[in-house]
């Protein structure tokens, strides 16, 4: 799947004079989200392929804060996650449910 488009409609771009930076984060995004999908799968499936683009929107306005955690300037603070894909492993783990970390139940009587 091509992302670059929709990731240039997210960000507000109507040039080209990013998309090599933009495919290089995109690309980055996939692999990295292909990593914590179940070892068969080589591709991201699309109903996951959102993600890329909401992760690699996040990275790119990120750029030159790599590494921080936080960053407050003139009082107005940030603070970046430490993992760009926690908020959404449930969601991956919904989806493959054989594959999740959650490893059995409890019941309380």
């Amino acid at each position: 799947m091509d992302y670059l488009e929709s990731v240039k409609l997210l960000i507000g771009l109507n040039d080209d004079k990013q998309d090599k930076q933009l495919k290089k984060i995109i690309d980055v995004t996939e692999r990295r989200l292909i990593t914590m999908l179940p070892k068969d799968i080589k591709e991201v499936p699309d109903s996951l392929s959102w993600i890329v683009e909401e992760v690699a929107v996040k990275r790119y306005n990120r750029i030159g804060a790599e590494g921080m955690s936080s960053e407050s300037i003139d009082g107005r603070s940030t603070k970046f996650q430490e993992n760009d894909f926690d908020e959404y492993l449930s969601i991956i783990e919904d989806e493959f449910p054989k594959y999740s970390s959650r490893t059995g139940t409890v019941t309380f009587y």
